[in-house]
């Protein structure tokens, strides 16, 4: 069970460094079309600036999200063995990629296009804790 939550850690932490890179540039280049983010960022705060307090919150928060991934591996591997789809467990990594996908279709329904930076990080997030994470466990056990 360590290995899995372990795991689910690491794809968290690595998850949020390339979310804060992605997520300062956008938040920065939103601030001149969106009243509320114009409010609450200054307009002389730069990427780089923004990026300090969005890695904190996303390091928190994409590994609390690897945490909880890595009790539903275990789970998953425990109760719903079968490697397929290129994973050690084929329901989970379904899930993960379901996941992605619904999230996706939110945010095409709510901003009516999908930036590019919104696919990568959402196929980084598949592949990071669908198919990377269940290998890391495997191998850490």
């Amino acid at each position: 069970m360590v290995a899995a939550v372990l795991a689910g850690f690491v794809m968290g932490y690595a998850f949020s460094l390339l979310f804060t890179a992605f997520a300062s540039v956008m938040l920065v280049s939103a601030r001149s079309r969106v009243p509320y983010l114009a409010k609450a960022i200054a307009p002389n705060i730069s990427a780089v600036m923004l990026a300090v307090p969005v890695s904190m919150v996303a390091f928190l928060g994409w590994t609390l999200v690897g945490l909880v991934l890595g009790l539903l591996y275990r789970g998953a591997s425990d109760n719903l063995p079968g490697g397929g789809l290129g994973s050690p467990n084929w329901p989970f990594t379904l899930g993960v990629l379901l996941a992605g996908l619904a999230f996706l279709a939110v945010v095409a329904y709510a901003w009516r296009r999908l930036p590019w930076q919104v696919l990568f990080l959402t196929a980084t997030f598949v592949g990071l804790f669908g198919w990377a994470m269940p290998y890391l466990a495997q191998a850490g056990e």
